[in-house]
């Protein structure tokens, strides 16, 4: 109950802050159902255990104790997120996951033009990409409601005599993450990552929410990688 609380309370704190994109009572059903399908419950039986925690109050006490906590928690995250995405790619460190960057806070992505697309463009000529090792573009999603939404992620790197690209479409609600394969050898340091997360055109005006996006370096040991 805690966990749908937290993304019911944020989707809230969205919609207040984005009135416009949100004004229809369908568009905020919208965003409830994806986090109702994220955490693989109904409507109904969240009203249910509120109905439950609310015969029950010293444990919904602790509930929201915990949610104060995880939300002063978020906050501090999304200013340190800020000043690490104007810093962009700090030095890297021999440790097996590092961040390489962190992104804004949420972000909605409509299926309007100019408001359809998030993208980023990474100098990488200080870091060293070492053999094995691998970039991972990852993030949280609300909004999807059904299959014929698909947004489409794209990652990419340049190296100087040669690109790699990977693109790939968002299908359901919650954790999604791309990576590239890791290479072997590498001759040459590559300069330069970018991404985007783009909507194309549908009908109707679609919107979803992305957060807690970040990009990380790995090394192989710590995944199974699928083409």
């Amino acid at each position: 109950m805690e966990n749908v609380l937290f993304d019911i309370h944020l989707a809230e704190a969205t919609i207040s802050d984005n009135y416009r994109d949100f004004r229809s009572e369908e568009k905020k059903q919208e965003l409830y159902a994806g986090i109702f399908k994220k955490h693989g419950i109904t409507q109904e039986q969240f009203d249910t255990s509120l109905v439950w925690y609310g015969r029950n109050l010293d444990k919904f006490t602790i509930v929201y104790d915990n949610l104060t906590k995880r939300y002063a928690a978020l906050a501090e995250n999304i200013n340190a997120e800020i000043e690490l995405q104007q810093k962009q790619a700090a030095a890297l460190s021999d440790s097996n996951r590092v961040h390489v960057w962190n992104g804004t806070a949420p972000v909605i992505l409509t299926s309007l033009p100019g408001k359809n697309m998030v993208d980023f463009n990474l100098n990488l000529d200080t870091i060293q990409l070492l053999p094995k090792e691998y970039y991972e573009f990852a993030f949280n999603v609300l909004g999807i409601p059904d299959s014929t939404i698909t947004p489409l992620v794209t990652l990419g790197i340049i190296f100087p005599d040669t690109v790699f690209v990977k693109r790939k479409t968002i299908t359901d609600n919650g954790l999604f993450t791309i990576s590239l394969p890791p290479l072997d050898s590498i001759t040459n340091n590559p300069t330069h990552l970018f991404g985007s997360i783009h909507i194309p055109p549908q009908k109707g005006n679609v919107k979803i929410v992305i957060y807690d996006i970040s990009i990380l370096r790995k090394k192989e040991q710590e995944k199974h990688y699928t083409y």
